[in-house]
């Protein structure tokens, strides 16, 4: 099974062999969630939460 490190913890993320990039997995060790951005070698991304402004556009009405 490959590996990836996670950027947070440096710990080993294992990925199934059949992951595509854009595919979400958790780190076992820190519990944050990563995205895999490459395969071949395996690399990972932190996913960033993203605020929603649009629900205070909402609140006008």
């Amino acid at each position: 099974m490959p590996t990836g490190t996670c950027p947070e913890c440096e710990a080993d993320v294992h990925v199934d062999t059949d992951a595509d990039k854009g595919e979400i997995v958790d780190c076992e060790e820190c519990g944050v969630q990563l995205e895999v951005v490459g395969l071949d070698p395996v690399e990972l991304d932190i996913v960033e939460e993203e605020e929603l402004d649009d629900d205070e556009d909402e609140d006008e009405y």
